[in-house]
C-alpha cells in the first residue's frame, strides 16, 4: 500500500509515465481534454498536419473547461524544420496523414526550444 497524498500519487504516476514516454509517442487528446498517455500541461510536442511538423507544448487552458492549446516557442522557424527531418525520417507516413498526430518531442529539439519570458 502506498502511503502518500492525492497529489503526491499523482506526481509520482505523472513521473513514471514520462519516464516511459519515448519520442515520437502519440498523444490523443479526448473530448474531454485527457489525454493518452497523460501529459502534464507544458509538455513539448510536435504537431503533424497537412505534411507539416510545428514544435510547441501543449498546455491546458484553465480558463476554459476541456480545453488544450498549443504555444509555439520563439525559435519555432528554426526547430520546425528539423523536427520534419526527424518525423520523416521516423514516422513518414504521418505526414500524408488525413489527421493531425501531437507527438512527444525528442530531447534535443526540446532543448532548443526558447519561449517568450
Amino acid at each position: 500500500m502506498l502511503n502518500c497524498t492525492g497529489t503526491q500519487f499523482n506526481q509520482k504516476i505523472s513521473t513514471y509515465l514520462e519516464m516511459k514516454l519515448d519520442d515520437l509517442t502519440e498523444i490523443k487528446i479526448n473530448a474531454n481534454g485527457e489525454t493518452k498517455p497523460y501529459v502534464d500541461s507544458g509538455t513539448e510536442i510536435l504537431l503533424v498536419q497537412d505534411g507539416t511538423v510545428s514544435v510547441g507544448k501543449l498546455n491546458y487552458n484553465p480558463n476554459e473547461f476541456y480545453s488544450t492549446e498549443i504555444e509555439h516557442p520563439t525559435n519555432k522557424e528554426e526547430l520546425n524544420p528539423l523536427a520534419t527531418d526527424i518525423v520523416k525520417s521516423k514516422k513518414p507516413e504521418l505526414l500524408s496523414s488525413d489527421i493531425s498526430h501531437v507527438l512527444t518531442c525528442p530531447i534535443d529539439i526540446k532543448v532548443k526550444m526558447k519561449w517568450e519570458k
